[in-house]
């Protein structure tokens, strides 16, 4: 097997599902005004993770890019808005799992074969 390949589509499967969360939790408002997030903002995000995660099941290097810009930009607002705004521990584990994907995106580009 390919691990480059693996790990890419580790990658993309678990941004098209951090979106695909993100786009449900836009169902309940007022879960996330308690958490005091705008609906349109986190259904925003979830469009966004979820066109990454597609690019990044095609393989386009340039989503890899995106997906840790992308990614490092939410994250450190999650970071954020716990230290300052709202400690609530339910944001752990969707930060725990960008970090995951960016350590992702950033191994692909650096070990890429010639296609």
């Amino acid at each position: 097997m390919d691990t480059i390949k693996d790990i890419r589509l580790f990658a993309a499967s678990l941004m098209t599902l951090l979106g695909i969360i993100y786009l449900a939790l836009t169902a309940f408002p007022s879960y996330l005004a308690y958490l005091e997030i705008e609906v349109v903002l986190v259904a925003l995000v979830g469009l966004v993770y979820v066109a990454i995660g597609i690019g990044l099941f095609v393989g386009k290097r340039r989503f890899n890019y995106l997906a840790v810009v992308v990614l490092l930009i939410w994250a450190s607002m999650g970071i954020i808005h716990y230290i300052a705004v709202k400690p609530d521990l339910i944001e752990f584990p969707f930060i725990a799992i960008e970090i995951v994907i960016i350590l992702c995106c950033c191994y692909l580009p650096l070990h890429k074969k010639s296609s």
